[in-house]
């Protein structure tokens, strides 16, 4: 025999051997893996049997002691706790809860059979419970304090909560929407008394707010086709959405809209919104000489009035004094009252993105109900509350490296200023002004006034 040939039987050899080796050891790792499934299999079992807290089988599950919440809950506060902790008084949660009640039904007995009576049935979860678990997540409650509290399993807290976003966004009374010709001048009616220098047109103010969030995943990120780093605000450190807003003199909302990421500018929300498109194509009517008012984002049109650019003197410097003493109605008033009613809003939300633009509208359609039952002030945000809302962001510094802090209320007006002016949307303003002399608008209307009158601004308070 030759070498060569003694050196392929050996190769060869070594070869086979090898491979029943490997043959062994996957057979064994498949059999250590069937014991090991096996294992599990008898173990948890063990467990579904011996303790009843794991289990999903009704025989099992726990036992959960279902609660009144006018016997139980509402009487445990008196009437100043309890608007501290639910953001409004009882009579108000109340005339809330009546408003909601058909679509609640609708929600969590789409059937329309069985009991409704939590004394008959200890798997009922009354709609006044489930309110109350949703306006005290609204307010910054922890989650895993609210399944406690009342008395349901923590599954059954997002269900609430959820449930009640729908049911607040599919109840017509709680709509809004921009004000019609009556609308309009009852509204302009309302800043003329707000204004110092007599501005009798003014349907709306006009801003932006970032809604801070958590960063999205890369598979939420490539779902909505927008880049994870679209939706950071580098000025603020945060992730967010851009949502653009109108009030009325009474802190109200009348439109919103909510559809970009933090890192754009509001020029860029505004002029793509179907508000603008309308406003621009005559679809949305607005009267004769009425205005909407907005800072150095937004451009000088028929419908939009503006600030003058650099720095002024004499009647110039009058005109932006009194136009920012009608425009700072929204971020220090509607934003300001909006974010220190529903504390959710100073921390990140842990939620998906599509889900963000629901729990917002819902959040603004319940301020404005707030104010129409005259709600306008709450106290401070409930301590445990403040707590769960730091250790949310305390997290999300560990998790995503930011820097930035539960939002506070600045002392100028309660201005949520960690939210506003979201990122640099002067340029993007700037590349389409357009002060063509031939085209008279009412802000031209506003600075003529302003200088028949010889205003001036105000002198500083000593």
């Amino acid at each position: 025999m030759s070498k060569r040939t003694h050196t392929d039987m050996t190769e060869g050899g070594a070869s086979l051997i090898g491979t029943v080796q490997r043959l062994r050891s996957a057979r064994m790792a498949r059999q250590m893996m069937m014991l090991v499934m096996v294992f599990s299999l008898i173990n948890f079992s063990t467990i579904l049997m011996t303790d009843s807290k794991y289990g999903g089988n009704k025989t099992f599950e726990m036992s959960r002691e279902r609660v009144n919440f006018d016997e139980t809950i509402a009487s445990a506060y008196t009437d100043g706790d309890f608007r501290r902790v639910y953001r409004m008084s009882k009579d108000t949660f109340n005339d809330l809860h009546n408003i909601l009640l058909p679509r609640l039904l609708q929600i969590f007995f789409p059937s329309g059979g069985g009991t409704r009576d939590p004394s008959k049935s200890k798997y009922l979860i009354d709609t006044k419970v489930r309110l109350s678990i949703a306006m005290r997540f609204f307010a910054g409650a922890d989650p895993l304090d609210l399944f406690g509290w009342h008395g349901v399993s923590l599954v059954s807290v997002f269900i609430s909560i959820w449930g009640v976003i729908d049911a607040v966004n599919s109840t017509s009374s709680l709509a809004f929407g921009f004000p019609d010709a009556d609308g309009q001048r009852m509204i302009a009616e309302g800043f003329l008394a707000k204004s110092g220098a007599g501005f009798d047109n003014v349907i709306g103010a006009i801003d932006g707010i970032l809604i801070w969030t958590r960063m999205p995943s890369l598979a939420m990120a490539e779902y909505v086709n927008v880049g994870q780093s679209n939706f950071r605000c580098h000025r603020k450190d945060k992730y967010g959405m851009n949502m653009q807003a109108i009030c009325d003199h009474m802190l109200r909302f009348l439109w919103i809209d909510i559809n970009w990421p933090g890192s754009s500018s509001d020029y860029m929300a505004w002029v793509t919104s179907s508000l603008y498109h309308n406003l621009v194509s005559g679809a949305q009517k607005i009267l004769e000489g009425m205005t909407l008012i907005g800072d150095c984002a937004y451009v000088k049109k028929p419908f939009m009035a503006t600030p003058l650019k650099g720095t002024r003197r004499g009647y110039e410097d009058a005109y932006n004094y009194f136009h920012s003493q009608l425009r700072t109605t929204i971020e220090r008033a509607s934003f300001g009252v909006l974010v220190h009613r529903f504390a959710i809003l100073r921390s990140p939300l842990s939620i998906p993105l599509p889900k963000v633009g629901p729990l917002v509208m819902c959040l603004c359609r319940l301020h404005n109900f707030c104010i129409d039952h005259k709600e306008n002030v709450c106290d401070g945000v409930d301590g445990g509350n403040w707590n769960h809302l730091n250790s949310e962001v305390r997290r999300y510094q560990e998790e995503e490296g930011g820097s930035s802090g539960v939002v506070q209320l600045s002392r100028a007006g309660g201005r949520p200023s960690a939210l506003l002016d979201n990122c640099h949307h002067f340029i993007d303003a700037e590349r389409h002004r357009q002060d063509s002399d031939d085209v008279h608008t009412p802000m031209d209307a506003m600075l003529a006034s302003v200088k028949d009158q010889n205003l001036r601004r105000p002198p500083p308070r000593s």
